[in-house]
């Protein structure tokens, strides 16, 4: 999994290289500009010539590569068998994506609808997990007789992505079939579906709906009276989605308990008695990942509570990811399982993070029972917010 994970910098960092030798335009300029920029001498309304000027007015890494898998003539090309990069094309349906598999790099997707007024309306949704996350959707409407993509801002209106709460994530996701598209907002209090419906024209809004995830039960098996932390977490690393962030973990935890060396850069600490175990890797000069995980008593004696935490730093700061922030997990001593708790439910949302701020550290504590958020800004001092648990909940301080 390390061994993935790795490859994934590199990937990144590879593209970096190549936005900087071709010029590509980054995520952030796209989703400012093209709102304002027509698109011209589009000469007709297949997705691959709309994408072709689309990549020549903004140029990027990753529908750059979709259009190379176009033009190769397959409908499906993986990248990097090691993260799972693959670009997929379904000309039936008019839907193409670039799926980043996982690391940190760009995604996209696109799709089309036929208008009916004799015109099509193309969608591009682009973004990127890290620094800084950022989701948003291109709308265009495809005109036959002037062979021009001119932008529709207003398509999804009231769903800015601009206008988004403080540690809220809004993702557009396109039809893969059908003509539905839906908004998937993510909050501390958990997340929402929005949906829009086809109306012959766009794309219009219906109705907000509860998003009901079937999250996994996770056995926790154990020898003796009670599970310690290290049995919590060996439960925790073996989910069947555990996320990149821990990818790391996961390869030093296994490392840790066949007695093995751990990976140049990495360090572990293993505190069994105060119920806490810290990973620290260091990746470069500038970049550094941390995950912990913790363990408090409930009042209630049947029930035992456990954070994952996963924070990440550049140049001595923190900074936004797709994994950063604590995952709560209750055990119930009565069925041995573990499952997911959302941070609202415990006391433990972040809904007072300051305007400006630029990430967010999360410190799990070795001994006691408080998480401190170190909050990061640009030009500022950064400043610590407290939050302890009391056996049902947790109090800000």
């Amino acid at each position: 999994m390390k061994r993935a994970f790795l490859l994934g910098i590199v990937l990144v960092a590879s593209m970096a290289i190549w936005a900087q030798e071709k010029e590509y335009i980054p995520l952030e300029d796209i989703e400012q500009g093209w709102k304002t920029k027509t698109i011209d001498n589009v000469l007709n309304g297949s997705l691959g010539i709309m994408l072709e000027r689309f990549d020549q007015t903004w140029p990027t890494w990753v529908v750059g590569t979709l259009r190379n898998t176009m033009e190769k003539g397959l409908d499906k090309e993986v990248l990097d068998e090691e993260t799972g990069l693959t670009v997929t094309i379904d000309t039936k349906n008019g839907y193409a994506e670039v799926n980043d598999g996982g690391t940190d790099g760009e995604y996209m997707s696109a799709c089309y609808w036929n208008r009916s007024n004799g015109h099509k309306l193309l969608a591009i949704n682009m973004g990127k997990p890290t620094d800084p996350f950022i989701d948003f959707a291109c709308f265009y409407d495809y005109d036959p007789q002037t062979k021009t993509l001119t932008p529709e801002p207003d398509i999804l209106e009231g769903y800015r992505w601009s206008d988004r709460e403080p540690n809220t994530q809004i993702f557009c996701k396109l039809p893969k079939q059908g003509k539905e598209v839906i908004v998937e907002e993510w909050t501390e209090d958990g997340p929402v579906h929005h949906v829009f419906a086809w109306d012959g024209m766009k794309p219009s809004f219906v109705g907000t709906e509860p998003y009901e995830y079937e999250w996994e039960k996770i056995p926790v098996k154990f020898e003796g009276e009670k599970p310690t932390i290290k049995d919590f977490l060996t439960a925790l690393l073996s989910q069947d989605e555990v996320g990149e962030g821990f990818a790391g973990m996961m390869d030093a935890w296994e490392f840790y308990r066949n007695g093995m060396k751990l990976m140049p850069g990495d360090d572990l600490i293993v505190d069994t008695q105060n119920g806490y175990i810290g990973y620290e890797s260091i990746e470069d000069e500038t970049d550094r990942l941390v995950n912990e995980c913790c363990m408090w008593n409930f009042t209630d004696p049947n029930r035992i509570l456990v954070a994952l935490s996963h924070s990440y730093f550049r140049n001595g700061k923190a900074i936004m990811g797709q994994y950063s922030g604590v995952q709560f997990y209750i055990f119930d001593k009565n069925t041995n399982i573990m499952t997911f708790a959302y941070a609202v439910d415990l006391g433990a949302e972040m809904d007072d993070i300051p305007e400006g701020a630029k990430g967010v550290a999360y410190a799990l504590p070795r001994t006691g029972k408080s998480i401190v958020y170190t909050i990061y800004f640009e030009d500022k001092e950064k400043m610590e917010k407290r939050i302890t648990w009391n056996g049902s909940k947790f109090v800000k301080e």
